[in-house]
């Protein structure tokens, strides 16, 4: 990933010295289980840590070199680190490192312990960012807005609801979240082929606890990838949550609505050769990323087959997919946050998108209103059809051609009375429900603004 792209908190969790680390962690809790079950001297532990110290002391930046000259040397990274780890011990204790282990029994713990980070940094940030919705939907409890389905004028409704609808759909991204991370952290120690010819079941769930993990059922080599297409998949879908949010806020932010505005900076500018514009940049860029990760979600996904007990197809992959797409997802997420939290809401316009239909928003109660006073339901529809059909052509209010148009007609007339008919066109009367519907969500009422219409 490129810089412009990453986070600072994740910056450094995806670094091969951060890698070697965890390695060195994993490595370390292997020698100190062993010590706990009595199959090492206690005495191991205590020397092999009086000599490395802490990974974090031992893993500097001229071991980590040291590490990648071997490494160019013998092409095989983990045995490279193996290697110099060993070169910094005394002779007798260099065997204790990656005793009877393969290398996936190092790099799938280390692997989960790093995932750990990147989830102790997504999560609260994915909650800062659902925290910012419920603000904004909180705001805006009583800001009416037209509805649009299909691009099309539909029903007068709230936009403190519309948003509520994006706490509904991250919510649920936020839960799946939780539940992917957590499957990473059920781990292996099995070794060559999982059936612990060298190691021991008991030894695998001591590692465990000492590193705070769990231990997977089942694994051979290495552990099956649909944890990892399952998280990729999680972050592809929770960042189609986020373009959806994203794309809402374009088409809100149009010329023929202007009810929305992306936030600016001091000094930004828009078009370079048009100085009046001022476009929708971070939200488009929020629809690409989208569009990225879900190409990783993909390579994910192709990931799950692999050889028997194990390939190597999969490890290029994931060294470019795991860092990238957490990264742009969590940047994703923080350039998201500020702008739902900056978001420049133009009340007003969405007040007058109510009044661009002419009142053809109430075609529903209208239809309803003749059809159970009697009225054929075929007749009634053809009816209200041709009066909406029929403001569009002339620019008249929706309630004025039904006056004209049916109140005169005695099937109608005798039926329905001029004070019935305007009962139809009361929206906010109609939705008499919003304080139990935003229930639902917690938002905080003493945030909302006051009624726009």
């Amino acid at each position: 990933m490129i810089a412009r792209y990453i986070p600072t908190q994740m910056a450094s969790i995806w670094t091969l010295q951060s890698q070697f680390r965890t390695w060195l962690e994993v490595e370390l809790a292997v020698i100190q289980a062993r010590c706990n079950l009595g199959l090492y001297r206690q005495e191991v532990s205590t020397r092999i840590t009086a000599v490395l110290g802490t990974p974090e002391e031992f893993m500097t930046s001229e071991m980590v070199e040291a590490i990648i000259e071997r490494d160019r040397e013998i092409e095989h990274d983990l045995q490279a680190f193996v290697d110099i780890v060993r070169r910094a011990l005394p002779e007798d204790l260099r065997h204790f490192i990656h005793d009877g282990l393969t290398s996936f029994d190092t790099e799938v713990p280390a692997l989960a312990l790093q995932f750990r980070q990147v989830s102790n940094v997504i999560m609260p940030d994915l909650a800062k960012f659902i925290a910012a919705l419920r603000t904004l939907a909180s705001r805006h409890m009583f800001t009416y807005r037209m509805g649009l389905t299909h691009g099309q004028d539909a029903k007068p409704t709230t936009f403190g609801w519309l948003v509520c609808s994006y706490i509904e759909m991250m919510e649920g991204a936020q839960e799946r979240l939780i539940n992917s991370f957590e499957r990473i952290e059920e781990v292996k120690c099995s070794g060559a082929v999982g059936n612990y010819e060298t190691l021991s079941p008991e030894l695998e769930v001591e590692v465990c606890r000492l590193l705070g993990l769990r231990v997977r059922r089942a694994a051979t080599q290495i552990v099956s990838r649909d944890v990892f297409a399952n998280l990729l998949s999680d972050m592809a879908t929770a960042g189609g949550g986020i373009e959806r949010i994203a794309t809402d806020f374009r088409l809100l932010a149009t010329s023929p609505f202007g009810e929305v505005q992306e936030p600016r900076k001091q000094g930004q500018k828009g078009s370079s050769a048009m100085p009046h514009k001022s476009n929708t940049t971070l939200l488009e860029r929020m629809s690409g990323m989208a569009k990225i990760l879900r190409g990783y979600a993909v390579m994910g996904n192709e990931l799950v087959s692999t050889w028997l007990e194990r390939d190597i197809a999969h490890s290029c992959v994931e060294r470019i997919a795991f860092p990238d797409a957490t990264c742009l997802f969590d940047y994703m997420l923080q350039r998201m946050t500020w702008i739902v939290e900056n978001l420049e809401v133009n009340r007003k316009a969405m007040a007058e998108g109510i009044n661009r239909s002419r009142g053809c928003w109430a075609s529903e109660e209208v239809k309803l209103l003749l059809e159970r006073r009697g009225i054929e339901p075929d007749t009634v529809y053809r009816m209200v059809q041709s009066a909406a059909f029929m403001v569009v052509g002339t620019g008249r209010e929706f309630r004025d051609v039904l006056l004209e148009a049916y109140i005169g007609d005695k099937r109608v007339s005798k039926l329905v009375s001029r004070e019935e008919l305007n009962t139809c066109f009361n929206f906010v009367a109609s939705m008499c429900h919003l304080q139990s519907m935003y229930a639902r969500f917690n938002l905080d009422p003493s945030l909302a603004l006051s009624s726009n219409v």
